[in-house]
């Protein structure tokens, strides 16, 4: 399995209850798994624990089989595992090429590589890499798009998508979900969503609320 959280235990400083409490849940490579249920029940600490963000109190996450915490997050975050967050924060005055481009020379990356790469995730998502606006003036389906591509080109083992589409209207949501799941299919994708048309098109739907789905991850 891609990702595997083990009999996860969480809680807030300050916070006398578990927001977690006992979650397993695996993903596997080329799986998608879509985290579902009301504000406040833990979608976004569950995907914080699987992201090396947060540390559980108990329990244990393991990417690709090996056992990992929030101290092995400088190696492994953009790299090994991806992060699309409902906000994006692109390089304003760059360009869309570039927005995906210079994280991957950031890594070491040689820049003919590196924009090829980026070249073809931007692609996947249905943007012109030859487009040389700058971020600041894109749209937010499309600044969400970049993202995804931004996300994806350093080949992540694992991809974690926190609300994507939550601040997009119904058709923009319907085009960033499409090409989210369109381009992470060789990934282990998991996402947290209020949009139950974006929820539909992952391959298991976790209710946050039914403690029975989230132990036996289906």
């Amino acid at each position: 399995m891609s990702v595997r959280l083990e009999d996860v235990w969480f809680a807030y400083p300050g916070v006398p209850t578990d927001v977690l409490a006992g979650v397993s849940l695996a993903v596997g490579q080329g799986e998608s798994v879509a985290v579902m249920g009301p504000s406040g029940r833990g979608k976004s600490t569950l995907l914080g624990v699987a992201g090396l963000i947060l540390k559980p109190r108990v329990g244990q996450v393991l990417i690709d089989g090996q056992a990992c915490t929030p101290r092995d997050a400088p190696q492994l975050l953009g790299r090994r595992v991806g992060w699309v967050l409902q906000a994006v924060n692109l390089l304003p005055r760059r360009t869309v090429l570039d927005n995906v481009t210079v994280p991957l020379l950031a890594m070491g990356w040689r820049r003919r590589e590196a924009r090829e790469v980026a070249c073809d995730r931007l692609v996947e998502v249905g943007l012109d890499p030859a487009d040389d606006r700058e971020a600041r003036t894109l749209s937010g389906g499309e600044a969400q798009r970049v993202g995804v591509a931004r996300a994806l080109a350093p080949g992540p083992v694992v991809l974690i998508a926190d609300e994507p589409t939550a601040n997009l209207d119904a058709r923009t949501a319907a085009l960033v979900g499409r090409a989210l799941f369109s381009a992470a299919k060789q990934t282990a994708l998991l996402l947290a969503t209020h949009d139950e048309a974006l929820g539909a098109l992952a391959d298991r739907i976790v209710r946050i609320g039914e403690p029975p789905e989230l132990a036996d991850g289906s």
